[in-house]
């Protein structure tokens, strides 16, 4: 029989809400980055999207696997926002699958961004200031995902076991 005590929802715990906040500021550096400059060219400076758009105007993606990767990009905001939709909604571990895959999704691309800059400052090329945010987020936001979902697997186990 369970007590009215033990009915009540219980309050997180430190690990999974610094975990959250690790996420959340993770998804957020994400977005910021994506909308700082990405590419140089001359006294232009083009985010993320602008660089996307270019790629795709010019065609040098058509037909392939890499031109719906293209397209995907510009969901990365919306699937953030799902993201942090489905963790207030009390779904953690599927707000943190979410977050985590998109994280690796874009730290990778932002990954191979910042290495190709090179921080050589040049007219023309890869400006360091996007990839560099972007990958920071992208770092932070895997590690509070994993945070929550190995939080909510002790939890899972505590709980499964009978009583208390």
């Amino acid at each position: 029989m369970v007590s009215e005590a033990d009915s009540r929802p219980r309050a997180p715990r430190w690990g999974v809400l610094l975990s959250a906040a690790a996420c959340g500021l993770g998804g957020l550096l994400v977005v910021v980055g994506m909308f700082l400059p990405w590419l140089r060219s001359g006294t232009v400076l083009r985010d993320s999207f602008q660089v996307a758009g270019v790629i795709n105007t010019l065609g040098f993606l058509e037909g392939d696997v890499l031109h719906l990767l293209l397209y995907a990009w510009f969901g990365v905001i919306p699937v953030l926002t799902l993201g942090v939709v489905a963790y207030a909604f009390g779904f953690r571990r599927t707000a943190a699958t979410f977050t985590g895959v998109l994280a690796i999704v874009t730290g990778t691309v932002s990954g191979s961004a910042t290495v190709e800059s090179g921080g050589v400052d040049s007219s023309l090329g890869i400006a360091a200031t996007g990839p560099t945010t972007t990958l920071i987020g992208s770092a932070l936001a895997v590690l509070g995902a994993v945070g929550i979902v190995v939080s909510g697997r002790s939890s899972a186990g505590r709980i499964a076991g009978g009583e208390q």
